[in-house]
């Protein structure tokens, strides 16, 4: 993987500097006890998925400079863009996996997003209303403490969805869902799976599953979206503010990207 084609980026808003794909194990000398390995795209109808087909696999690094927040800040750091490597636009069942590498000195701070995937229209986040809508990203917060942050109609959830302890709904941003229900880990690759099933037109029956390293952490079916997903990546500290700010320049890895349209 030399280049970002195969994920057929359709906007990229923000952070392109902050995105570099890393194919050699000297490239990454910064990882503590890292290594890299040569990918290639295989892509078929229903899945578009980087297979390890050579024994070495190419990763996808994001930097965030220190005292950088996100993308669209005075302090820029990590990136935004957005793809469609499928075509996704009917679909209702959709599973999206990759891993994610935090070195062994990673700092928190107070969390940053991940990637996950979209559904409407590009946008949804940043505090915007989602009420035709929603991205289902995943989140890190404080020591590393992890969750989906979902935007989708807040209005349209049930009682249920906000009340769980492990959920924080009242703020005017995103949903936190399932805070701290795993934990990402340092010093190796975290491998993350979610599974997304539109709701029928109308009703709160939407699902959301969440795998880390093969468990189930996170399950939900009672989750009110809009259709037309599509895939959403973007990554960094934030927050909204400058007390979400990293202190120092740090860097994530991803690898094994892959999208299924299940039905």
């Amino acid at each position: 993987m030399k280049d970002l084609s195969a994920f057929n980026v359709t906007h990229f808003p923000s952070g392109k500097k902050n995105v570099a794909i890393i194919d050699s194990v000297s490239a990454l000398a910064i990882v503590p006890g890292g290594s890299v390995y040569a990918q290639d795209i295989i892509e078929s109808q229903s899945t578009t998925n980087i297979h390890d087909v050579t024994g070495f696999t190419a990763a996808l690094q994001l930097v965030y400079p220190a005292y950088s927040v996100n993308p669209s800040s005075k302090s820029p750091g990590g990136a935004e863009f957005y793809a469609s490597p499928l075509n996704l636009s009917d679909a209702r069942n959709v599973t999206m996996e990759y891993s994610v590498y935090f070195p062994a000195d990673f700092d928190w701070v107070k969390g940053g997003k991940l990637p996950g995937l979209y559904g409407g229209h590009t946008g949804c986040s940043g505090g915007v209303a989602a009420e035709d809508c929603f991205s289902t990203r995943l989140m890190w917060r404080q020591d590393g403490a992890g969750e989906l942050y979902l935007y989708a109609p807040k209005r349209k959830q049930t009682n249920a969805l906000c009340s769980d302890p492990q959920s924080v709904c009242d703020a005017e941003y995103g949903l936190s869902i399932g805070r701290g229900s795993f934990h990402y880990g340092t010093g190796n690759w975290t491998t993350l799976r979610q599974d997304v099933v539109l709701n029928t037109p109308g009703k709160q029956d939407g699902a959301f599953a969440l795998f880390v390293n093969g468990m189930q952490v996170i399950n939900r079916t009672d989750i009110f979206y809009r259709d037309a997903p599509q895939q959403k990546k973007n990554t960094f500290f934030g927050g909204h503010g400058d007390g979400w700010a990293t202190p120092k320049q740090q860097y994530t890895w991803f690898k094994d990207f892959a999208i299924t349209r299940n039905f």
